[in-house]
């Protein structure tokens, strides 16, 4: 079965931008500004203070998200969602299937994948550590069941300097309790550099469940740096994955802090360039 989202190798785009790239501008104006950079695909951001281009909590009426991406002529690769702390007790199986359910049709009404967040805002279990990550991985598998029979593909960003998963052990752990049939991993390097995490190493030792890859530049502690500023070794990230070739999506998710908002177009052109010489090897 194919399901929304899987990349087609023979027409896939090298590289997409999210629209968390262009967060503080209004969707319609982030949008234009993708297109005019010369990209094709997007993963269209709905985190909850990071980028509500998607807002949260989503309601039922979507026609104006769909309308605003169909009238760019962009791809939707992903939408990048937040449906509830999947480690929380107090967030419900019904209520987590319930905000669920409303963003897997969204992605499906868009031919796009979903992604979720690797837990709650915090690095602290709710219970312990084992309990909290059992909880989650049932979470993801209850939401890839429900996102497989609508025809969407679950992505995790299994690995966030934010979230539950922030380490490489919390994030090797989930991935174990979570098959591949029922989510991917997105592998965010600016979240692996940022906790003193050797990038190259994680992205060969995960590449065989690696679909979706983020790119921002990133050091220890620090996550919103542009290309170049930091120490993340893309080529070194891009090698060790193509160690296991797939069908992978790369996408520049340039949530960075270091530059003016009017020079945003220019830093994520300089971005694109960058990414793309190194993805042609």
């Amino acid at each position: 079965m194919v399901l929304r989202g899987d990349p087609e190798p023979s027409c896939l785009p090298e590289l997409g931008c999210s629209t968390i790239s262009f967060r503080h501008r209004r969707l319609t104006e982030a949008l234009t500004t993708i297109r005019e950079l010369g990209f094709d695909g997007i993963d269209l951001g709905g985190l909850p203070g990071v980028c509500e281009h998607i807002p949260h909590p989503l309601g039922e009426d979507t026609a104006g998200i769909v309308r605003a991406v169909e009238e760019s002529g962009l791809r939707t690769w992903a939408i990048n969602v937040d449906p509830g702390p999947l480690n929380d007790p107090a967030l419900s199986e019904h209520d987590l299937l319930e905000s669920g359910r409303r963003l897997v049709r969204l992605a499906a009404r868009l031919n796009a994948a979903m992604i979720v967040p690797c837990g709650a805002q915090t690095r602290t279990p709710f219970v312990a550590e084992d309990a909290d990550l059992d909880r989650l991985a049932r979470g993801l598998r209850a939401l890839g069941e429900l996102a497989a029979s609508n025809g969407v593909r679950l992505l995790v960003e299994g690995l966030h300097h934010f979230r539950f998963c922030h380490t490489a052990e919390r994030a090797i752990a989930l991935l174990e309790r979570v098959p591949a049939e029922a989510a991917g991993l997105v592998y965010d390097v600016s979240h692996v550099v940022a906790g003193g995490i050797d990038e190259v190493a994680l992205a060969r030792e995960l590449a065989t469940r690696v679909e979706h890859v983020h790119y921002r530049d990133a050091a220890p502690g620090e996550i919103n740096l542009s290309i170049g500023c930091g120490r993340a070794d893309f080529a070194g990230v891009i090698a060790a994955l193509a160690e296991n070739p797939g069908n992978r999506r790369h996408v520049l998710e340039l949530e960075t802090h270091d530059v003016a908002e009017t020079d945003r177009p220019a830093a994520a052109a300089a971005a694109r360039d960058d990414v793309r010489a190194q993805l042609a090897g």
